[in-house]
C-alpha cells in the first residue's frame, strides 16, 4: 500500500446545534501539546462537543476508531489510519463514535519558529497560501512507522523535563512536519498551474528573501511587474491577508528570532531589519505583534530560565 493525500472538501454541512455552536475560548497560552487520543479528556476543547476556531495548527492521527470532523462546517470521516492537518482560522468540530485510538499534535507556527530551521513558505503549514483546505494523509506501513517513532519520541519529552526540552521538540516536530510536506509536493505542484497561485507563489519567495529591505508591497508589485492593487488583491483572494500583512509577518517573526538567539539589542535588531530609526523600529513591533518589545524580551528571558515555554 502506498503513502497517499487527500484533499476533502467534504461534502454534508454540520447542522448548527446548540452543542456544536461555535463558542469562545480564552486565547491558549501553550504554544505546544501532545497527547494520546485515548488519554484525552472530554473537557479537551478536541472533545468538549464545541465548535472551535484554531488558533494553532493541528495534527490528529486516528490510529483505530471512527467518526467524524467538521472543518468550516464540512462534515469528513474519520477512519482508521487517517492523519488529518489542520490550520489556524479553521472552525473546528470532532464526533468520535468510539474510543479512539492515535496522537493528537497542537502547536504555534511562532514555537517551531524560534525553536527549529524552518523555514516560512515551505511546508504544508503554509499550505492555505496555495487555497488548499483540510489535508488528510493515509501513511504506508513505513511511513506509520516512522510517525510513531516521531510521536513516541515527542510525547516522552513533552511529559519529561530534560535539558533543552523545548529545542528537542521543535526539533522532532520540524523533522514531523517536513515529513508531510514530501507527501504534498505533488498536490502543491498542481496548484501551482494557476497563474493566480503561481503570483502569489513569487511574491511569498520573494518576501522571504527582501523583507528586510523592501516593507512596502508597492516594491514587490514592481519587481513582480504588476499593480499593486492586482498584488493585494490576490494574494488576499488566495491567502486570506493582504499582502502587507504577509511582509509585516516576516519581519516579525525574524525579530523575535533575534531576540531569542542572540544578545543583541533592540536597536541593533531594529537595524539588521532595515529600520533606520530604533523608536519607528519599537512602534511597528507592537502594532503588529501586540505587545511591546521589551516585553517580549522579558518573556523570553522567563521562558529561558524556566523552559516553560509549553
Amino acid at each position: 500500500m502506498s503513502s497517499k493525500i487527500l484533499y476533502d472538501t467534504g461534502t454534508d454541512v454540520l447542522p448548527e446545534t446548540q452543542s456544536s455552536r461555535k463558542q469562545s475560548r480564552p486565547e491558549k497560552t501553550t504554544h505546544f501539546e501532545i497527547n494520546r487520543l485515548e488519554t484525552i479528556s472530554d473537557k479537551h476543547p478536541l472533545l468538549d462537543g464545541l465548535q472551535e476556531r484554531l488558533q494553532y495548527f493541528e495534527i490528529v492521527w486516528m490510529q483505530e476508531g471512527n467518526g467524524c470532523i467538521s472543518i468550516d462546517a464540512l462534515q469528513h470521516p474519520f477512519n482508521n489510519n487517517m492523519i488529518y492537518c489542520l490550520t489556524p482560522g479553521q472552525v473546528r468540530h470532532c464526533c468520535f463514535q468510539q474510543n479512539p485510538k492515535g496522537y493528537y499534535i497542537s502547536f504555534s507556527q511562532d514555537f517551531l519558529y524560534r525553536w527549529a530551521t524552518y523555514t516560512m513558505g515551505t511546508t504544508w503549514l503554509d499550505t492555505q497560501i496555495y487555497g488548499v483546505g483540510l489535508s488528510v494523509i493515509s501513511p504506508d506501513e513505513d511511513m506509520q512507522l516512522e510517525i510513531e517513532d516521531l510521536m513516541t519520541k515527542m510525547s516522552k519529552e513533552y511529559i519529561n523535563h530534560y535539558l533543552l526540552r523545548s529545542e528537542v521538540l521543535a526539533g522532532l516536530l520540524n523533522i514531523l512536519v517536513i515529513y508531510f510536506s514530501r507527501r504534498q509536493q505533488i498536490r502543491v505542484n498542481e496548484l501551482a498551474q494557476s497563474k493566480e497561485i503561481e503570483l502569489v507563489q513569487r511574491f511569498i519567495s520573494l518576501v522571504k528573501v527582501q523583507f528586510r529591505t523592501m516593507k512596502f508591497v508597492a516594491d514587490y508589485a514592481s519587481e513582480l511587474c504588476v499593480t499593486a492593487n492586482h498584488l493585494n488583491r490576490i494574494v488576499k483572494k488566495i491567502t486570506g491577508m493582504p499582502a502587507s500583512s504577509h511582509i509585516q509577518q516576516h519581519i516579525i517573526m525574524e525579530a523575535k528570532r533575534q531576540a531569542l538567539h542572540s544578545n543583541v539589542s533592540m536597536k541593533e535588531i531594529a537595524y539588521l531589519l532595515g529600520f533606520d530609526d530604533h523608536s519607528h523600529f519599537s512602534k511597528y513591533f507592537k502594532n503588529n505583534s501586540g505587545m511591546n518589545f521589551t516585553s517580549f524580551k522579558k518573556g523570553l528571558t522567563t521562558e529561558l530560565v524556566t523552559d516553560n515555554t509549553l
